[in-house]
């Protein structure tokens, strides 16, 4: 095999690891039907075709809510279980960082390996602020936390490595399993405006859904939370209203704050 890991490739292996299945005879990639199509049609796309010169052709399965589609091509099957180490039937406990990205010193990499896991198990939230003075503070959502969750405790804490490599302040926090048949988690979280901005700088957001919400933050200084993809759009391009997502008392905050800044 003459393929070689690029920063495509392992966008895609951060990917597969976050959202990918396979066995001997496919690989499966499944997403949200709203959120990650998208996703699915213009950058999973593009980085199939610029890696293996393959055509993927993604489709819904209204049936389970997703989007996606299979890849039976054995060329790309062998590499990702030989060349990336990938495992066929279940990862969910044993899934780690291919040691081909994880011990390599090009950044690029490294942050197309986080940008492609994230864009597939990674969230972008808002919070509001209830220490603050402020009253509006505690009704809209300005506090910006970056969150990945896996029940592989070894990811969890190579993701956190990784981080650490590139600079990006984070903490990797355990949840205890409540029921029998589920197993503990963890969350790796990125906190605060200065770190989303040096995520945003050095790794990026492949999913246009996350990215969405960053460009609303930075349009608006605030997201609300449960937005649907079409919603998003139409906040950023400015053909929605933000605040129809708040009471009237967060309008009314609102107001209030702008006559006093004049």
């Amino acid at each position: 095999m003459t393929f070689k890991v690029t920063p495509e490739i392992s966008e895609l292996a951060g990917f597969f690891a976050a959202d990918g299945s396979m066995q001997k005879a496919h690989i499966s990639f499944w997403g949200d039907i709203d959120l990650d199509k998208h996703f699915y049609d213009n950058r999973l796309k593009s980085l199939f075709l610029n890696s293996f010169k393959f055509n993927i052709n993604p489709h819904e399965k209204p049936s389970n809510s997703v989007y996606g589609f299979y890849i039976c091509n054995r060329e790309i099957i062998r590499f990702f279980n030989e060349a990336l180490g990938f495992p066929f039937g279940k990862k969910t406990y044993s899934l780690k960082v291919p040691d081909i990205i994880y011990s390599s010193e090009d950044e690029e990499i490294l942050c197309a390996f986080l940008r492609g896991f994230f864009a597939g198990d990674g969230c972008l939230n808002f919070d509001k602020r209830y220490a603050q003075d402020q009253q509006i503070l505690k009704i809209i959502h300005t506090y910006p936390r970056i969150q990945i969750k896996t029940v592989s405790r070894v990811i969890a804490y190579q993701i956190s490595n990784l981080l650490n490599k590139l600079h990006i302040s984070n903490f990797v926090s355990k949840k205890l399993s409540r029921k029998d048949n589920e197993a503990d988690s963890y969350m790796i979280q990125v906190s605060g405006k200065k770190r989303l901005e040096k995520w945003h700088k050095k790794i990026g957001f492949a999913n246009t859904s996350h990215l969405l919400k960053y460009k609303i933050f930075k349009k608006y200084g605030f997201v609300p939370p449960s937005t649907s993809f079409t919603e998003r759009v139409r906040l950023y391009e400015g053909k929605m209203d933000i605040w129809s997502f708040y009471p009237v008392r967060a309008c009314s905050l609102a107001w209030i704050g702008r006559q006093k800044n004049g």
